[in-house]
């Protein structure tokens, strides 16, 4: 197995050890995370870890992509896997700030339908011998997930000390970008949805 697609592991493995960080129930055994005062904004040490491991990920998904293409090492697992990985982290991740409740769930809710929806796509058109490459929106769509996702565990610092809803326009721009991506990759494969046999 070549670098890339152990990069591509590893990220897989991060997504259970972010969790079990976010989630832990450290007041069950006694621990109380250190919180650090920026302003009046509060930032947990869980936070600051769980940051630290999804920003590691997410530098695996732009080092994993950089190799495969420059070293010419690209596999067909690394197709297959690096996609998935991608959106097993970012999906957890959102998710996790839903279980939270710290976030709306309908923007996240949309995110998810997207993902289906093009998966479905991509499945149908591959059946049909097509290779659908990434859209620029969709593109898009990824980094400003990954944005959103590190503001949110940073409780929006530094635009909360202005009181500025950066992290929450953020996520509804991703929503929006993922749905105009969806609609995209599903205009561009309508011959292959709605071909009749």
């Amino acid at each position: 197995m070549n670098l890339p697609n152990r990069l591509t592991i590893f990220r897989i493995i991060l997504v259970p050890v972010v969790v079990l960080v976010y989630l832990f129930p450290y007041a069950q055994f006694g621990i109380e995370p250190v919180t650090y005062y920026i302003g009046a904004v509060p930032l947990s040490m869980v936070n600051i870890v769980s940051l630290i491991i999804y920003v590691v990920a997410a530098l695996t998904d732009a080092l994993d992509g950089h190799l495969a293409r420059s070293r010419n090492m690209i596999t067909t697992f690394g197709k297959f896997a690096d996609p998935i990985a991608d959106k097993m982290l970012t999906t957890t991740m959102f998710l996790l700030f839903v279980s939270r409740g710290i976030i709306s769930p309908v923007p996240v809710i949309i995110m998810i339908c997207r993902d289906i929806v093009v998966d479905g796509c991509r499945m149908l058109a591959a059946t049909n011998g097509k290779v659908v490459a990434a859209q620029m929106l969709g593109k898009v769509k990824t980094v400003l997930q990954m944005v959103t996702i590190a503001l949110i565990l940073l409780n929006n610092l530094p635009f909360e000390l202005w009181s500025l809803p950066v992290s929450d326009v953020l996520l509804w721009m991703s929503a929006f970008v993922s749905l105009a991506s969806g609609i995209s990759y599903m205009n561009q494969l309508k011959g292959d949805i709605m071909e009749s046999k």
